[in-house]
């Protein structure tokens, strides 16, 4: 094997590692931030589903505190079926029927607008629901019974609602002493008796994520192009230096050794050139100069001058 091989061998899988590690780090980076981006619009979403939830159970609970509000009645508020005969519905003294609206008769009268008017969906549920309407679905019945466990809430980033992608949120609601004219008390200790939950269209905010998510895309792909694109250069930088030293060391090492040379004429016999053969044995100057970068000049020493050109030398020693 060639030893010249092995420092570009090394040298190639040096880049490629530097290639390997940047395109891991990328990956990595990218991957964490476009977690983060499905995180952030989550909880985005769920602050966004908390706050409804809180302003209903204000509601709510204002309404309890009442024993409930009269309304004036219509075929769209009707007096609420679990309150006493004697105050479902009273009449003005100008003849005005109105009916007592519960609180959770109030919480579904507010869906039904908030759904209406913006695609906000409210619902009261409970494990053991007093109207069989608001028996809850199963990701609401998972959560109740989480809420059982000691959960405060749960949130789901995308479900299933009116055939639309949605953001599912559901809370627990407080319980009150008057909640158990309704609710029947249990010997089990309960955390809670219901919740409430919060559903709405979660597409808007998928849609401002798909925008964040495409920049962040596009700063990894261009953070790794410049990178790779470094990377190469300076690869391509250390491979030709070392093919430079390489070629330097392999032409010192040509003039390593012993040299045969002709004690006469000072020729150089070439390496595993036939002696006899004359065309063997070269100029020392050739042989420098095929091997080094080095060039030669020519001049005459001294002695040689006086031994070439007597005359010359003759006449200037006797001036």
């Amino acid at each position: 094997m060639d030893d010249n091989a092995g420092p570009i061998r090394h040298a190639r899988l040096f880049v490629v590692s530097v290639s390997s590690l940047l395109l891991l780090v990328t990956a990595a980076s990218l991957y964490v931030d476009l977690r983060g981006s499905g995180q952030q619009y989550e909880n985005l979403a769920a602050e966004v589903a908390r706050s409804f939830y809180q302003a209903i159970d204000a509601v709510r609970d204002w309404n309890l505190r009442q024993g409930g509000v009269y309304v004036r009645e219509s075929p769209e508020t009707q007096a609420s079926l679990f309150v006493a005969p004697p105050l479902r519905e009273i009449v003005s003294t100008d003849g005005v029927r109105l009916a007592m609206i519960s609180h959770a008769h109030m919480t579904r009268l507010l869906s039904e607008v908030l759904t209406e008017d913006r695609g906000i969906h409210l619902h009261i549920t409970s494990l053991s629901p007093v109207r069989p309407e608001n028996k809850p679905e199963e990701w609401e019945k998972s959560a109740l019974q989480r809420f059982e466990e000691g959960s405060r809430e749960e949130f789901y980033q995308v479900g299933r609602y009116a055939n639309r992608t949605t953001f599912q949120y559901i809370a627990p609601l407080k319980t009150r002493e008057v909640c158990y004219s309704c609710h029947a008390r249990s010997d089990k200790v309960q955390r809670t008796l219901g919740g409430l939950s919060v559903s709405f269209d979660y597409r808007p905010f998928l849609r401002v994520q798909g925008i964040q998510n495409r920049r962040i895309w596009a700063a990894h792909l261009i953070f790794a192009f410049f990178g790779f694109l470094i990377a190469g250069i300076m690869g391509t930088k250390l491979l030709g230096s070392i093919r430079a030293l390489q070629a330097s060391m392999a032409r010192v090492k040509r003039l390593e050794g012993l040299l045969p040379i002709c004690s006469s004429c000072k020729k150089i016999r070439l390496e595993g050139a036939t002696p006899e053969r004359q065309d063997s044995w070269i100029a020392v100057e050739q042989y420098i100069q095929e091997r080094t970068d080095a060039e030669f000049t020519h001049g005459v020493c001294p002695e040689c001058a006086g031994r070439l050109y007597p005359e010359i030398f003759k006449r200037k020693k006797d001036r």
